[in-house]
This record gives C-alpha cells, sequence and structure tokens, in this order.
C-alpha cells in the first residue's frame, strides 16, 4: 500500500448548498472526534470533583497546570487572558496527533490545510491583540526608535518578511513533522510484512524470522517515539503561539 494514501481526504457525507460544498470529509470526522474526546475526558474528570482525584482528574489538572505555566512563562502575568484559548488549542493538536496514531485512523494535522489554518488564526489574532492594544503604536516593531536613517528601509523589509513568515513556518513544522512520522512508521511496517513474505517461501526461515522480529520491535519502539513527538509538536505550536500572542500584547511596554 502505498505510504502517502493514508493523507487522503475523501468525502463521507456529501453536502452540497448550490454551488457550495460542505461535505463532511474524514479530516473534518477526526476533528470531530477530537472535540467529542475532549469534551468527554473533561466530562468525567470533573464530574465529580474530590480533593483525592481520580486518575483523569489528576490528568486534566497536570495538564492544566502545565499549559498555565507555559502562558506564565511566555507571556508573563498580563498574559494570562490567553490561557483558555491556548489550552484548547494544546488539547485539540495533542488529542488529534494522537488520534491519528490509531489503526485505520486519520490525522487530521498531516493536512497543511489544518495546520496553516491554525497558523492562520494565530497570525491574525497577534495582529488584531495588537493594534487593539497599541494602536497603530504596534507597527512600529518594524521600525524601532534610534535607528540610522540609511538603515530603515533594509530593517523594515527584513522585519516584515520575518512577520510574514511566521504562520509559514509555524504550520509547515508541524504538518512536515506529522506527515514524516506517519510515513516512516508504514514505510517500515510495510517493509516488516514484506519479509514475513519472504520467510513463506524461504528456506532461510530461522534467521529472517529473527531479522523480522527485529523489524516489528524497532516499528513499535518507533510508534512510541511518535507518541512523544505528537505531544512534543503541540507543545511547540502552543509556545510559539503564546510567544507570538505576548509580543503583541507588550509590544507597548517593551
Amino acid at each position: 500500500m502505498d505510504p502517502m494514501s493514508s493523507f487522503e481526504v475523501k468525502n463521507i457525507i456529501p453536502i452540497h448548498f448550490f454551488s457550495l460544498d460542505f461535505s463532511i470529509t474524514n479530516s473534518s470526522l477526526y476533528m470531530l472526534v477530537t472535540v467529542a474526546m475532549i469534551l468527554i475526558l473533561f466530562g468525567i474528570g470533573t464530574r465529580n470533583s474530590k480533593m483525592i482525584p481520580n486518575k483523569i482528574q489528576f490528568l486534566i489538572e497536570k495538564m492544566f497546570f502545565f499549559i498555565g505555566d507555559i502562558v506564565k512563562t511566555s507571556a508573563g502575568d498580563h498574559g494570562i487572558q490567553l490561557f483558555p484559548y491556548i489550552f484548547s488549542l494544546f488539547l485539540f493538536i495533542c488529542i488529534g496527533n494522537i488520534t491519528g496514531l490509531l489503526p485505520f485512523a486519520f490525522s487530521f494535522t498531516s493536512q497543511l490545510v489544518v495546520t496553516m489554518g491554525m497558523a492562520g488564526i494565530v497570525f491574525v489574532a497577534s495582529i488584531i491583540v495588537g493594534i487593539s492594544r497599541n494602536g497603530l503604536h504596534y507597527f512600529r516593531q518594524f521600525c524601532p526608535k534610534g535607528l540610522p536613517a540609511y538603515l530603515v528601509p533594509f530593517f523594515v523589509v527584513i522585519e516584515l518578511i520575518s512577520f510574514i513568515f511566521r504562520p509559514f513556518s509555524l504550520g509547515i513544522r508541524l504538518f512536515a513533522n506529522i506527515v514524516a512520522g506517519h510515513v516512516m512508521i508504514k514505510v517500515i511496517a510495510g517493509f516488516a510484512v514484506s519479509v514475513m513474505g519472504v520467510v513463506a517461501a524461504s528456506w532461510l526461515a530461522i534467521p529472517i524470522v529473527a531479522f523480522d522480529i527485529a523489524i516489528v520491535a524497532f516499528d513499535v519502539a518507533l510508534n512510541v517515539f511518535k507518541l512523544a513527538i505528537c505531544v512534543l509538536q503541540a507543545y511547540v505550536f502552543v509556545i510559539l503561539s503564546c510567544t507570538y500572542l505576548a509580543e503583541s500584547m507588550a509590544h507597548e511596554e517593551d
């Protein structure tokens, strides 16, 4: 099977309204599944809150304080208002990444349009927050005070290019890492299956079986590593998002 076939977006429930296509695809379906899993997780974990938390409540509290520390470190105390968005974003990306590791599941974070969409929202939100808090002074970041006049054009162009490429680097980083991990796992798993076919028709069964077991064991270890990558990529995405939003909020103070 083609390793890239698992990234194909397919229509599940066709929905058309005039010339517009609102069809539910496997990508949008797994987004809804991810949101449902988050709601169920929090519904179970917060239904009977106790001084001695159960395992789910303990997990939720750990995630709560973990993201809280990220927001406080990146944005300071004045950025605590970012917490609900950053916390929701982390859960959505993290659980979506992990769900994509399940057999026959679809990873919506392997779609560039999805990751770029989330990065675009952060980018636009940072501009809106910056302008709403600082007015037109927000654009002073492209040309700080005290810069020699002959350096202004070069500095503005460089800063503007760097600023525009923020959502691209944010979205492409998540997309590339998720796709690369899935492709590697599928290629190694496919290689293991091919070796098993050779074993069935070969008199070198014992050494090939030992080699095949090693491949399968490596693939399992790779899945565990990919699980860690799923959490790490969600962490990197939210910490950069929080940093961009915090810069917009604190620009005038800086």
